[in-house]
């Protein structure tokens, strides 16, 4: 379940100066040529071949290899887009984009960091220290596995989020949100094991204002609200959440989109090609607190794709537990 999830198909590839989508082949926009390292960067439209230059930035948008767009977080603050995929289908790429100020943008796209060669120093840093707090044991079941992985970003304090209900795709999805936002939430019993989290969120209200993702998975500019709403998202994609969070890992919005191209269910009846709503965002909620993608088949909440119907995605596995109680 980059923040992306997905059901059975294909992703999206492209290059910089081509883009390939679904197989159709369409010219780029041209870039302009790349600045002069510590020069500021060309305003507008940022290509990962141009923040290798090391120029500097306080807006404007970051085109990824696969055509996805992302508003330029402000200096010292950062980006993460994640998802989730129904089985068998690609995953849709992880994207950091992690602005350090003066010493330019750095860019992950997975596990690859590009961009200036030292705001890559700077992140890589980052993560290494935050992979060593988390544990990375794998097993092969949802109660014997500790498998869980750390994002390097957490809450300080309670996550506030509202809901757009436009567009919902099952009768009681803005329920199933709530109960998958406490699943991390507090005492958490599950596998025959309890441990204790603080990781907290209210439910404020409903909104009109729509999520800041874009129809191809990428985040638009931060509005200091958290908001869960549907939408378009890439084939395949069931749902994807961006986090924006600050130099110290300090997160300060997160919103998700539900895909409004798949049947859903958020009932415990659920049954054929629907998708539950509360288990493909028990995931999501996963990464807005903090958690990566574990490996397939560890049967943790956090594996990158989910099924139909999964109702038991619904309960955390061992390794999410692991992983929630040490991050909070």
């Amino acid at each position: 379940m980059k923040g992306t999830m997905r059901p059975v198909r294909n992703a999206l590839a492209t290059g910089a100066v081509v883009t390939i989508l679904a197989g159709i082949l369409t010219a780029a926009p041209a870039q302009a040529a790349a600045p002069a390292a510590g020069t500021k960067c060309a305003t507008g439209t940022l290509s990962v071949q141009t923040l290798t230059s090391g120029c500097t930035a306080t807006s404007g948008t970051v085109v990824t290899p696969d055509g996805r767009t992302f508003a330029l977080p402000a200096p010292g603050e950062s980006v993460m887009a994640s998802s989730n995929s129904a089985p068998g289908a690609p995953e849709l790429p992880e994207v950091v984009i992690a602005n350090t100020g003066a010493d330019g943008v750095a860019v992950r796209i997975d596990e690859t960091w590009t961009g200036s060669a030292p705001a890559v120093e700077q992140e890589q840093a980052r993560a290494e220290a935050a992979t060593a707090t988390a544990s990375a044991a794998v097993a092969d079941t949802k109660c014997t596995s500790t498998a869980n992985a750390s994002t390097g970003y957490r809450w300080a304090g309670t996550v506030k989020w509202y809901y757009n209900e436009s567009g919902q795709k099952s009768t009681y999805a803005k329920d199933a949100l709530r109960k998958a936002a406490n699943a991390w939430n507090g005492t958490i019993t599950s596998c025959g094991r309890t441990v204790t989290s603080s990781a907290s969120n209210t439910y404020v209200r409903l909104a009109t204002q729509k999520p800041a993702l874009t129809d191809r998975g990428g985040c638009t500019n931060s509005s200091g609200y958290s908001v869960m709403g549907w939408g378009k998202l890439p084939e395949g994609v069931l749902g994807v959440t961006c986090v924006w969070y600050d130099g110290n890992g300090i997160a300060k919005e997160a919103d998700q989109r539900y895909a409004t191209g798949f049947r859903w269910s958020s009932t415990a009846a659920c049954s054929g090609s629907r998708f539950d709503t509360q288990a493909v965002a028990t995931h999501e909620w996963g990464h807005l607190y903090g958690l990566g993608h574990v490996d397939t088949g560890t049967g943790q909440v956090m594996e990158p794709s989910g099924g139909p119907c999964q109702l038991e995605s619904r309960k955390l596995g061992l390794g999410d537990m692991v992983g929630i109680s040490t991050i909070y």
